[in-house]
């Protein structure tokens, strides 16, 4: 009997098997990227909400929005990255996502920086914001897609882990390369941070090394695929954690 059968018993008192591997797939057939939720990774401070409402969450910790699990740490495949600004309406006003432009729009290039953060002739906030694509995996071997966001003093965790990756060499059949961003996993922790105006968890980053599993490392390259293609779009974090991490 293969590991996922279940053989429950029929109204005769007989045994029956139940073969999930025969109909994998049966009544998902009609859902899409835009029908499920990738899991954004947020690092939870003091003032985050889940903190006072999940059970086991505590600041430091990795927070799993769709699964809402809490680790210490993570290991991830970067598979892409994007960098825009979200704009948001001021809590005062009303509060609430307004938009999200492309570091070269028109909207970005004609805003302010107005007491330290870059505002529309609106009076909406733009907030710098780069976004990790990356496939979650687990000790069991298990993979999950989600969203790592840095913003503000992350921006420049941003920049490091990016230069780890473009910095990776490989040998080629004709020299050394540079290999594609998600031929390596990483392991993401978290560490205590402070400035003149608090403290807050920020992330770390390790290399782990080259993806050894061919299977994990072309599910990392499917996924890379579908975020080029536009297959996966960019949601914008919610705001109560934008404005966590922008109060330092």
């Amino acid at each position: 009997m293969a590991k996922n059968d279940i053989k429950p018993k029929d109204q005769g008192g007989a045994l029956m098997v139940i073969d999930f591997a025969a109909d994998a797939g049966m009544g998902l057939e009609n859902m899409t990227s835009q029908d499920m939720a990738i899991p954004f990774f947020n690092v939870l401070q003091k003032l985050s909400p889940q903190c006072d409402t999940i059970e086991g969450a505590k600041a430091g910790m990795i927070f799993n929005t769709v699964t809402e699990q809490s680790y210490k740490e993570i290991k991830v495949i970067p598979c892409a990255y994007k960098r825009e600004f979200v704009e948001w309406r001021p809590r005062a006003s009303g509060g609430g996502l307004v938009g999200q432009h492309t570091i070269t729009s028109d909207v970005v290039s004609a805003a302010k920086n107005i007491d330290g953060k870059l505002t529309t002739a609106t009076g909406n906030v733009l907030v710098e914001t780069a976004y990790h694509f990356v496939l979650s995996v687990s000790d069991s071997g298990s993979i999950e897609p989600g969203l790592i966001v840095m913003s503000s003093t992350q921006l420049k965790k941003n920049r490091r882990w990016n230069s780890l990756m473009n910095n990776l060499k490989v040998q080629g059949p004709n020299g050394m390369v540079t290999p594609a961003r998600f031929s390596h996993m990483y392991k993401l922790g978290t560490i205590q941070e402070q400035n003149d105006k608090g403290a807050w968890f920020g992330w770390t980053i390790d290399t782990i090394g080259p993806v050894s599993d061919a299977n994990i490392y072309q599910a990392a390259r499917d996924f890379a695929q579908q975020v080029s293609s536009g297959t996966v779009k960019t949601a914008a974090p919610e705001q109560d954690h934008v404005e966590t991490v922008q109060h330092f």
